[in-house]
């Protein structure tokens, strides 16, 4: 529910993450939906998560050393075939965690 998620900018975590997911894939926001693999459906490239990370560096305003990045995504999604489990949802929480300081 967008009243349960933290603010960035005045707008709701996930609509923000969902647009920078489009704006960096070049894609319509209407295709950023939960569960679309963002390699698989939406046709990223390694390239892309650097971008992904540097533009939520500027809306969350931290600091996010891209290698966090990839440990939190071996992490969360050790073993998975990452093509498919990197999805919105993900980076939506690794945004969260980012925002809490974890």
């Amino acid at each position: 529910m967008p009243g349960d998620s933290p603010l960035v900018g005045g707008r709701p975590l996930p609509e923000v993450v969902r647009r920078i997911i489009a704006d960096v894939l070049v894609v319509a926001l209407e295709e950023v939906q939960p569960g679309k693999g963002l390699v698989r459906d939406l046709g990223a490239e390694s390239i892309d998560f650097m971008d992904l990370v540097f533009r939520l560096e500027d809306a969350l305003e931290c600091q996010i050393p891209f290698p966090r990045w990839q440990r939190f995504i071996e992490a969360t999604l050790e073993g998975q075939d990452l093509a498919v489990a990197i999805t919105p949802e993900v980076v939506q929480l690794f945004a969260e965690r980012e925002l809490a300081g974890a």
